[in-house]
């Protein structure tokens, strides 16, 4: 009785063990393509900031109002990480020095998601946010190698 479950004890630290210790790998490093594909970002999100920045706030009693204002704030960080790191990538920094970028964009990001799951979105400003979905999408896995690929927030 006592041998059985030492071994199924073995086993299951052995399944955690190996679970926990394999990681994805990241995508080969192509200074070219992620510097590219960040440029596309810098377009991407200016063009989802100038969408966003035409759109009329909630009204003060619809309880959207706060989530408006600090979405609107969001995307604009957004749009000057995305230009930061670019920028980096421009000057032949790697995947180390713009490591931080890349993660605080993602951070942003994640905010953003959050916050536009409560908030009304027109089709405009979708069709904006898939864009830089679609190429957030492209340049994770350079980064994380444990990239979810981002999908569309619902409400």
């Amino acid at each position: 009785m006592k041998s059985s479950r030492r071994w199924v004890v073995a086993l299951v630290l052995g399944l955690v063990f190996s679970a926990s210790g394999a990681r994805a790998e990241l995508a080969a490093w192509d200074q070219a393509k992620v510097a590219t594909i960040a440029k596309q970002l810098v377009s991407a999100t200016q063009d989802l900031y100038d969408t966003f920045y035409k759109q009329l706030p909630p009204t003060a009693g619809s309880g959207q109002s706060r989530e408006f204002y600090r979405l609107k704030q969001v995307t604009r960080v957004m749009k000057t990480e995305a230009r930061e790191l670019a920028g980096q990538l421009e000057k032949g920094e790697g995947h180390d020095e713009t490591l931080p970028s890349y993660e605080s964009l993602m951070e942003m990001v994640r905010t953003a998601r959050e916050l536009g799951a409560r908030i009304f979105a027109t089709e405009d400003l979708k069709r904006k946010a898939t864009a830089v979905r679609g190429l957030l999408n492209q340049l994770g896995p350079y980064y994380d190698p444990d990239f979810q690929t981002l999908q569309p927030v619902t409400r």
